[in-house]
């Protein structure tokens, strides 16, 4: 997965904005240190077009790509 690809969230908690349709990447985001292990590694950073809503972080194995970018 990379910048510009079409991605569909597929595992993880779906909000109602998320169900049918697809998002954009448009970066990814390393958390290197922090208090937590759990936030440790690579995220994606998804915006999904006409929601409303900012762009947020997820973990990459949340989402299969549909189209990928050149």
């Amino acid at each position: 997965m990379k910048v510009g690809d079409l991605v569909q969230k597929r595992f993880g908690r779906i909000e109602p904005y998320q169900q049918g349709t697809v998002g954009l990447i448009v970066g990814r985001h390393v958390e290197a240190r922090g208090p937590n292990p759990a936030f440790h590694g690579y995220w994606l950073v998804v915006y999904y077009a006409g929601s409303g809503h900012p762009a947020y972080r997820y973990r990459p194995n949340e989402f299969e790509v549909v189209s990928e970018s050149r």
